[in-house]
């Protein structure tokens, strides 16, 4: 309950004013990387035989909150326009549409990356590497719609997901197998 009423504050701290911390880029991912974080303490808890949080390694709570920081903003491409107009400043409208792109894309790059680190995994270094650069290179070649190209603004969460996994099906295998 309690991790709850955190997560509803949370919301409430990003969405309304006087806060309403969505207005600053990094300042909001790193919220809504927190609030992300709880949900997975919410999951953890539940399949956990002793229903606690305290066996999850720190550096897997380090990685989790610095990649749901860098990737989180890919959501702020779907609405560049309604974003300046509402005086939020995310990544894509403070840097722009294509710089907005590199910066995102290197952020859930650098995640993979992060992730052959803080889990000491030197055999994962080229699996990182290579999902990591077709992530980087789905977020750099979307296109605003789907009559542009196959990766769009609104499907590129999807993409990323089955990158993602295929990259934590290896790293299962590879850490915990």
């Amino acid at each position: 309950m309690l991790l709850l009423i955190a997560y509803q504050a949370i919301a409430w701290l990003y969405s309304s004013w006087p806060m309403r911390l969505k207005r600053f880029p990094f300042i909001s991912t790193f919220v809504s990387g927190i609030a992300s974080l709880l949900i997975f303490f919410s999951g953890y808890i539940l399949i956990s035989p002793k229903q606690n949080i305290i066996e999850i390694p720190v550096s897997i709570i380090i990685l989790l909150v610095i990649g749901y920081t860098l990737s989180l903003p890919i959501k702020d491409f779907k609405d560049i326009e309604g974003d300046k107009e509402d005086g939020v400043f995310t990544i894509p409208v403070v840097f722009g549409e294509y710089w907005g792109k590199i910066i995102v894309g290197s952020g859930i790059f650098f995640s993979f990356l992060l992730s052959v680190i803080l889990l000491r995994e030197s055999d994962l270094f080229w699996w990182a590497l290579i999902f990591g650069g077709i992530s980087f290179w789905m977020i750099v070649k979307m296109k605003k719609n789907s009559s542009q190209g196959i990766i769009n603004y609104r499907n590129i969460f999807w993409w990323l997901i089955g990158d993602i996994s295929f990259y934590g099906i290896i790293l299962v295998k590879l850490v915990f197998l």
